[in-house]
């Protein structure tokens, strides 16, 4: 895939008139009648802004092809409208699908001109707008006026947020390319969550209210079924009754189903082998930056977390007196926190390796991903309910979002398999949907959401930002993974043949060696830290919040930008040291890594690392910042004078370690003796 996407790229390059072409054809079809519906064009956008990011292709130029073509193919299908009239109803796919021009035309009549605009990002109605209001005989002068209006917004909305993102990639992935993977495998994660969420919810919607009616009706010739549906689905039936009885049954149902998977989660099992595969892979992405990312997601599907969210958000309803939710809600919250537990304890299925031994409660079912979608899942039904139907998709998403960031951060963290993830969703999504079915189906109080939502929001980063404050450092430490042993080491051996047991590379991608590690030093921190800053070398300026707005800054010099962190086997490195290099526009880096090894008799330690040339690189047009160069050998030969009055060596990888892609290497390992 990573061939496929690197030869893209350079085709691309090499033919600039033809990515623009692209360009054009897939902007016209997204906008084109009813083909609009089916063309990915929002992902293809974001796609091909991730390109120009690369420096693939040009921004300005793209924006204008794609603007160009959302008005001609938005132009064309206005002509159509006005060519077929009101012939276009018994066209297919609309006399098969009436709906699809009735939703059109009402969507015209309500916001007139404006709703070409505004159409170009309602995704049900965008393909469908432009011909309806040919159709209803919209002057051309006054369609192409909003028509080119809605494209120059458009072109730029769908096309940014891809650069922004390719952009941060790049950033990512001269920190470590298990980061860049690691934020595109989210960032895809939650597209498909959305994607799915608001696909289930524009294709269930239009039936729900028959299909309730329907198993309403086929009870009613059941009398002892039917007060429980009666109470669940009858806004006239009371609940109470009903409702505890389907709480018990749902009670053993949950039991049953659950208690009888972990026999089949075996490692010789299909799921066990899923999850352990789906362990080690994410075991691999490991890295600093994505640790705490992780922690900050997990820590919201926390306990101290989600009850202390609820039980503030009880207190506001229950002032306003809206008790029939805090109830419904409370009972979600409270069976899912049973029912977790106690099959925890009946289940004892173990941790993942990492933190079986770790004092930690059973693992199945995940109870941050079952509790989590209690919680936000039934949030989401009380707000849906106070807003109209085209909008439910809005808090049905910011659920599944919060529940799916929460689930992923687990298996991430490895302290859960992706069964339990699995089984904690199936739990949260039976009690939020029969909870959420009753609570809809009976009357309730009216809940502003225009005061709801907001209030939601903030309580949410109060309970967050005291429990990160609190937690998030002994998480962070928690969940750390464990060092290796320290290994003994002698001066003599490590010369003579140690020295070619260490890794060739920093630890990347599988099959990527960009950065070669050709220093490896004996000594302690404090000692080669001074023996260089004695020599001119200092810190960089690292990177931080402040730091941030400068890669964003073209006119920031080599010396003001900061230096970005890498990884190597889950660090960053514990010593960084730049100084002004001899060539125009770079930087010398030395950057090293505190190894296993531990000379025998003393408290000096091996490091490894890398010098290494930065320079600017301003290729992802956004954003500006320092990338390493790929000339190891020169960065190393301007390196060694401001050692030599140490004791060093000079020797050669064996050319079955070297790879192709670090072809300007030539193998060349500084072995300095700072003892």
């Amino acid at each position: 895939m990573e061939t496929l996407l690197t030869d893209l790229m350079a085709w691309v390059h090499a033919h600039p008139h033809w990515a623009g072409l692209f360009v054009l054809v897939v902007s016209a079809l997204e906008s084109f009648l009813v083909v609009g519906l089916i063309v990915p064009g929002t992902v293809v956008m974001f796609g091909i802004g991730a390109m120009i990011a690369a420096g693939s292709m040009p921004l300005l130029p793209t924006l204008i092809f794609a603007a160009v073509g959302a008005v001609l193919g938005d132009g064309t299908s206005y002509f159509i409208g006005r060519y077929y009239h009101q012939r276009l109803r018994v066209m297919w796919p609309f006399r098969r699908y009436p709906q699809m021009i009735t939703r059109g035309v009402d969507f015209f009549h309500k916001h007139g001109g404006k709703s070409i605009l505004m159409a170009r990002f309602v995704g049900p109605v965008r393909p469908l707008l432009p011909a309806v209001a040919g159709m209803l005989d919209m002057p051309a002068r006054r369609f192409f006026l909003f028509n080119t209006l809605s494209a120059l917004i458009w072109a730029p909305a769908y096309i940014l947020p891809g650069v922004l993102f390719g952009a941060s990639l790049g950033v990512a992935a001269e920190i470590a390319g298990h980061l860049a993977l690691l934020l595109a495998l989210l960032v895809l994660l939650l597209w498909f969550s959305w994607w799915l969420v608001r696909r289930l919810t524009r294709s269930l919607q239009p039936h729900a209210h028959a299909l309730q009616l329907r198993v309403l009706d086929w009870s009613r010739a059941h009398p002892w079924l039917y007060p429980l549906a009666a109470s669940l689905l009858d806004p006239q039936h009371p609940e109470a009754r009903g409702m505890t009885v389907l709480t018990l049954l749902l009670l053993a149902a949950s039991w049953s189903l659950l208690a009888l998977l972990p026999g089949n989660l075996s490692p010789q099992s299909g799921m066990g082998n899923l999850d352990l595969y789906l362990y080690y892979q994410l075991q691999n992405l490991r890295g600093p930056l994505g640790d705490q990312l992780m922690v900050f997601l997990s820590g919201l599907g926390s306990g101290w977390v989600l009850y202390g969210f609820s039980a503030l958000m009880s207190l506001w309803l229950l002032w306003y007196r809206h008790w029939r939710v805090t109830v419904h809600w409370w009972v979600t919250i409270g069976a899912v926190s049973a029912m977790t537990a106690l099959l925890k304890h009946y289940t004892q299925v173990p941790r993942p390796p990492a933190l079986q031994s770790v004092g930690l409660s059973y693992s199945f079912p995940g109870d941050h991903a079952g509790l989590s979608l209690a919680v936000f899942g039934f949030l989401a039904v009380a707000i849906a309910r106070e807003l109209r139907s085209n909008w439910h998709w809005v808090p049905y998403s910011s659920a599944v979002f919060l529940s799916v960031a929460i689930g992923f951060s687990r298996l991430y963290l490895g302290v859960q398999w992706f069964s339990d993830i699995l089984a904690g969703w199936s739990l949260g999504l039976m009690w939020v949907a029969l909870l959420g079915i009753a609570y809809r189906q009976h009357p309730a109080e009216h809940i502003p959401s225009r005061v709801f939502a907001p209030v939601v929001l903030a309580v949410l980063a109060l309970t967050a930002g005291w429990y990160t404050n609190q937690q998030f450092s002994a998480q962070l430490a928690f969940h750390k993974p464990i060092p290796g042993a320290e290994i003994p080491l002698t001066r003599q051996a490590w010369l003579q043949r140690d020295w070619r047991e260490l890794p060739v590379y920093r630890d990347d991608f599988a099959g990527r060696h960009d950065h070669p590690l050709d220093v490896q030093w004996l000594g302690s921190r404090s000692a080669i830290e001074t023996t260089l800053r004695q020599q001119g070398w200092r810190a960089p300026r690292g990177l931080s919040g402040a730091s941030l707005f400068d890669l964003l800054n073209s006119d920031t010099g080599l010396d003001q930008l900061p230096v970005l962190p890498q990884v190597h086997q889950g660090e960053t490195q514990q010593i960084l040291l730049v100084r002004e290099s001899a060539r125009s526009g770079r930087l010398l880096a030395v950057r090293l890594w505190q190894t296993e090894y531990r000379l025998t008799g003393g408290d000096q330690r091996l490091w490894i690392g890398s010098v290494s040339y930065l320079f600017v690189d301003a290729r992802w047009r956004v954003i500006h910042f320092l990338r390493t160069a790929g000339d190891y050998g020169a960065a190393l030969s301007e390196f060694m004078p401001w050692v030599a009055h140490l004791k060093h060596t000079l020797v050669r990888r064996e050319a079955d370690q070297l790879q192709p892609s670090a072809s300007r290497w030539q193998g060349r390992v500084l072995l300095i003796d700072g003892g």
